[in-house]
């Protein structure tokens, strides 16, 4: 069973040292914990041979796999193409048909939109009275009615 490093920089000096970047002089030091402290062999043998993996050449693929490859490629490609025009061998009473129900489509979505706009168009506005001015003479002066609604009295002179 692997017992667990109590020493926090333990992993970080591994890892230096694996990396290279490892000062000279703290090595010793890194080699008596390794040399006592089972659970940090077990990291630093971890960390070397993960290092000489990635260091290995690829896996060579060979040759009867690439054809393989390629055939299935191939094979794909030649599926996934599009099927041919066939509107030559369409028949005459099908194409008929579909014009009629698209021009029956156009002329719904047109109804739709007249209907919609006469719906939704604004009410006329009523129409607009007649405006009047009417003089009306009061014993203290003159007084201006303007219809509708509107009263303005002029500057009352003396009489």
């Amino acid at each position: 069973m692997l017992s667990f490093c109590t020493d926090d920089e333990a992993e970080m000096r591994l890892n230096e040292y694996v990396d290279g970047e490892l000062d000279p002089a703290e090595q010793p030091a890194l080699f008596g914990h390794l040399a006592a402290c089972a659970g940090c062999r077990h990291q630093f043998d971890a960390l070397l041979a993960f290092r000489l993996a990635a260091r290995q050449e690829p896996l060579a693929v060979p040759a009867s796999a690439d054809a393989a490859l390629f055939a299935r490629l191939d094979k794909q490609r030649r599926l996934s193409r599009r099927a041919p025009d066939r509107r030559a061998q369409r028949s005459a009473v099908g194409h008929a048909l579909r014009r009629r129900v698209s021009l029956g489509a156009l002329l719904a979505v047109a109804g739709m939109a007249v209907w919609v706009g006469s719906v939704l168009a604004p009410t006329p506005a009523p129409p607009a009275q007649e405006e009047r001015v009417v003089e009306a003479v009061l014993s203290d002066g003159a007084l201006y009615l303007i219809d509708p609604g509107v009263t303005v009295e002029a500057p009352r002179s003396a009489h």
